[in-house]
């Protein structure tokens, strides 16, 4: 009798159990763009994949409420619970031009920096307000509130909201007056070791305006600040054209061209690592009039300074992209007097080629289609970039961008960079051929960016909200940052 009555209490044990794991098996659906889908509870685990907005899964525990346990395709994960709605729960309303509800002020405000790749910034507490912009790993912000695990955050002046995960408070990058754009905003360094001949430490000072102190010798490296003329530093070593400098208590490197050694000692070096660009000439020029030329040429470089004079103490009039057309009108120096859309002025001369900005490589290997392609997207170069934009008139995003353009030629692509990587087939790196399409990892595991290789070891992609559509050199940030080749075409 005893055990007739254990067994019939484990049997209804059993079907507790049974009942329960049915109660959480509920139906949720993607309420974002491109959601992780995690194969852990936190932004430190490996990304499955990433789904489009209403996609269905099953949501099997939500004793974690910041990351719900799902089922996907038959696959287990985690998928946080801001970009996701269960079914019978309403969803939250949030026009696009709500600010949101008031947030829990903390003091005065804190500094912080963003701690991720392509982080969202929206208008209001919620994946349902609209994107103000996306920022990367280092962005320099202020908090000033938190509603519901996200920060209410002021970023370059504009007011609105960010996920709590991809802020770190504290002591936040110094951020310039009048910043100079870069790039690309998240930089790897290259993984040899930087050699640096230490010296006596030796007083110096800043000669030149909006000159970049960076934390390695070489413009591939983050750059801390924008330093103004007369700026007081210590000297404390050398590596190649770098100083190893110490300013306000924080160690980096200004090239040696923009500063003065008051000391007047001599700097050893032994390293000899490769020059890099717009080194300033020491006199305050006088340009006599340049010899009488006319021909044709491009810019050579991203974010190139368009001067009025041939010197960095001129009046910048503007900053152009690689592929920018021009005319070349005469030589001063290590200048070039350009014309560029009417506007006559002088862009330092290792940043200019003559000739046509067409750089599809010369192997005879490519094909005709590949060579269509790369024709056909250097016609957008300058276009702006916008999230989620796929069309001229609205502007990219990366994947917009190739989506677009591959269209064109009747080739249909996954939207989003992740899903783009799966696209075509697989090309080995050192075959590649001009229209084929390059995707970048975000991580170790994630791709994030996606551009077309157009030859020469170069490729166009729709970068920033600052540069729009570029043409970038495959070496450096984005050779370290690491990436795989597809043939769609």
């Amino acid at each position: 009798m005893r055990k007739n009555v254990l067994r019939t209490l484990a049997f209804a044990a059993l079907f507790c159990i049974l009942l329960t794991v049915s109660i959480f098996a509920e139906e949720a659906e993607v309420t974002g763009n491109d959601v992780n889908f995690r194969s852990g509870p936190s932004t430190d685990y490996a990304i499955y994949e990433c789904l489009p907005n209403g996609t269905v899964v099953t949501v099997t525990d939500r004793s974690n409420s910041e990351w719900y346990s799902v089922t996907y395709n038959g696959r287990t994960g985690f998928i946080n619970s801001d970009y996701l709605t269960v079914h019978g729960e309403a969803a939250p309303a949030a026009p696009a031009n709500d600010p949101g509800p008031d947030p829990v002020v903390t003091a005065d405000g804190s500094s912080g920096t963003v701690n991720a790749m392509y982080v969202r910034f929206r208008s209001g507490p919620g994946t349902d307000y609209s994107i103000l912009g996306e920022y990367n790993n280092g962005t320099a912000l202020t908090v000033t509130g938190s509603s519901d695990g996200w920060y209410a955050v002021v970023i370059n002046g504009q007011h609105g909201y960010m996920y709590a995960d991809y802020v770190t408070v504290g002591e936040a990058l110094v951020v310039p007056e009048e910043p100079e754009a870069t790039p690309e905003p998240a930089v790897v360094p290259p993984a040899e070791p930087i050699e640096v001949t230490p010296t006596d430490d030796t007083s110096g000072h800043i000669s030149g305006d909006y000159v970049y102190f960076r934390s390695g010798p070489s413009t591939y490296y983050a750059i801390y600040d924008c330093l103004d003329n007369g700026t007081s530093l210590t000297i404390t070593g050398r590596s190649g054209d770098w100083y190893a400098v110490t300013i306000g208590g924080r160690s980096g490197y200004v090239y040696s061209a923009y500063v003065v050694n008051d000391g007047g000692g001599e700097i050893p070096d032994e390293t000899q690592p490769e020059p890099t660009p717009e080194p300033e000439p020491a006199p305050e020029p006088e340009p006599e009039a340049p010899s009488s030329t006319s021909v044709p040429g491009y810019i050579t470089g991203n974010d190139v300074r368009f001067r009025s004079g041939p010197s960095t103490r001129n009046d910048i009039l503007g900053e152009y992209s690689f592929g920018t057309a021009l005319t070349i009108t005469g030589t001063y120096d290590d200048w070039k007097a350009v014309i560029i859309n009417g506007e006559s002025g002088y862009v330092y001369g290792q940043y200019v080629a003559e000739g046509s900005a067409a750089v599809v490589g010369d192997d005879p290997n490519t094909s005709e289609r590949g060579r269509e392609i790369v024709e056909f997207a250097l016609q957008y170069l300058g276009s702006k970039y916008t999230w989620g934009g796929t069309s001229p008139e609205t502007g990219f995003d990366c994947s917009g961008f190739t989506t677009f353009v591959y269209g064109h030629f009747g080739i249909s692509l996954n939207r989003v960079a992740c899903d783009q990587a799966r696209n075509g087939s697989a090309v080995d790196i050192s075959a590649l051929q001009p229209g084929d399409l390059l995707c970048f990892y975000s991580s170790a595991d994630y791709i994030g960016h996606v551009g077309i290789y157009i030859g020469n070891n170069r490729f166009i992609h729709s970068s920033t909200y600052t540069t729009g559509v570029i043409i970038s050199e495959l070496s450096g940030y984005y050779d370290t940052r690491g990436f795989i080749a597809r043939r769609v075409a």
